[in-house]
């Protein structure tokens, strides 16, 4: 900077507003300043929250907790996908969207439902471990009577391996709950993804999201409603996603 160049003040918030604004988000917002950098706390913080995202994105799927938890007749089953491990999973995305020959197998002989409910790992296993039985148990009620449900917890499976599992069962939906790609203000968040009549060629554009499941964003039983309500909107009309969405009812958004 010149001698001759502006100095521009210094922007603050009052303590009152700052409080205000963090009561509404984990973004970050009004770190301070330090020099010409950020205060020692902020610095610390960024450093722990990314330490957080990188645990959870090797995290592991408590398929024995989860399992005895959701325990529900015949179910829940276990399969894992073409990815083997959690290096090969990071780094063939395509491997993590198709089941192993042993999942395949699993599924071959296993009883046949109308919904099947996917249960996989994704980005955060600490997301589902933490968030898919209060979800589960919160939706469970407000399904159709007669849908008969399956669920099928997947290890390093990506939002697509649910396709493969509907059509293994012969199921005329899938709901994947699956970890999100944690980021720098949460780790934990629960995506869920609904598709009606999903098949091998089926696109993001067929499913529903509901995303950011978790104490501090949509807890589990207000997303329980939403994915409710958008599983009975699909079954009546016999799809789901952004066609289903442009095509309805001005007064019905997309969720």
């Amino acid at each position: 900077m010149g001698d001759n160049d502006p100095v521009l003040p210094r922007r603050t918030l009052a303590g009152s507003t700052v409080s205000r604004l963090r009561r509404h988000t984990d973004a970050r917002i009004a770190l301070g300043q330090a020099g010409n950098g950020q205060p020692t706390s902020a610095v610390l913080r960024f450093a722990l929250d990314h330490a957080r995202a990188r645990d959870a994105i090797r995290s592991d799927l408590s398929v024995a907790d989860l399992s005895r938890q959701l325990a529900d007749g015949d179910w829940p089953l276990h399969v894992t996908s073409a990815a083997s491990s959690r290096d090969i999973y990071l780094t063939r995305p395509d491997l993590g969207r198709i089941l192993s020959q042993a999942g395949q197998d699993t599924l071959a002989t296993a009883p046949r439902c109308d919904l099947v409910l996917a249960v996989a790992d994704g980005l955060s296993a600490l997301a589902v471990n933490q968030n898919a039985v209060p979800l589960i148990a919160a939706l469970r009620p407000l399904l159709p009577p007669d849908m008969k449900v399956g669920l099928v917890l997947v290890s390093n499976g990506r939002v697509a391996i649910g396709d493969k599992i509907a059509a293994a069962l012969g199921a005329k939906a899938v709901l994947i709950l699956i970890g999100e790609r944690p980021g720098l203000s949460a780790s934990d968040s629960l995506g869920a993804y609904l598709t009606w009549k999903p098949s091998l060629d089926t696109t993001d554009a067929n499913r529903f999201c509901v995303s950011n499941i978790r104490s501090g964003g949509l807890l589990p039983h207000k997303a329980a409603e939403q994915i409710s309500t958008l599983l009975i909107r699909s079954r009546e009309e016999g799809r789901s996603g952004v066609a289903k969405a442009l095509d309805g009812p001005a007064n019905r958004p997309c969720i």
